[in-house]
């Protein structure tokens, strides 16, 4: 790794915590350049612009987010669906200020426009890759049902995992009715929900 490669990474270390403890819109190239002691000029030399930065950021950190989701092949394949659906649950409980940066780029992005990088996406791809390989050995070893439509099972329930946390993680207590539970046992209860359909009795 060369030392701009090191220095870039650097700053996207600093702006990644930035962006995850204030809103984005909140967040200024001056407040980066400070919270990395170098100027503005200095900063303009590894991101060409504000935008650039809160890709980059977004990609880095759905990188952070493949590593945690720690592909784990022991035990049956319900096991292996159990343990990538709890992700979420520890993600949240760990790291609730990741979701909480995802729901602010989402409306980052469609505010602005901005076609998400490819790579992005592709990070996306590994989380299903992992699901299917779990999902096929489970069908095989008997402890997972066979599903009517896979791909629609996916994306519907980890859309609905990653919508409820990111939901969880931004919004504050409006109603009443907000109080009523805890965030993380929602997050668990939704879990809970998508395993009873997947395990075969």
């Amino acid at each position: 790794m060369s030392i701009k490669d090191i220095r870039r990474n650097y700053i996207l270390e600093r702006a990644i915590k930035l962006f995850c403890s204030n809103r984005i819109a909140e967040v200024k190239i001056k407040d980066v350049a400070e919270a990395c002691n170098i100027g503005e000029a200095t900063f303009y030399r590894y991101f060409y612009k504000r935008s650039s930065l809160i890709l980059a950021c977004a990609l880095k950190l759905s990188e952070k987010m493949c590593e945690l989701f720690v592909d784990d092949q022991t035990g049956k394949g319900f096991d292996r669906l159990s343990r990538f659906y709890y992700h979420f649950y520890e993600i949240f409980g760990d790291h609730e200020e990741y979701y909480r940066f995802l729901s602010e780029f989402d409306a980052y992005c469609l505010s602005e426009e901005i076609e998400i990088p490819k790579e992005y996406s592709d990070n996306l791809d590994i989380f299903k890759e992992r699901f299917v390989a779990a999902y096929q050995a489970g069908v095989a070893d008997g402890s997972v049902k066979k599903l009517w439509d896979l791909d629609l099972f996916y994306y519907s329930t980890t859309h609905a995992m990653l919508s409820l946390c990111k939901k969880l993680a931004t919004e504050s207590h409006i109603v009443r009715q907000d109080d009523l539970t805890d965030k993380r046992q929602e997050v668990r209860s939704m879990i809970e929900i998508i395993l009873h359909t997947l395990k075969k009795d």
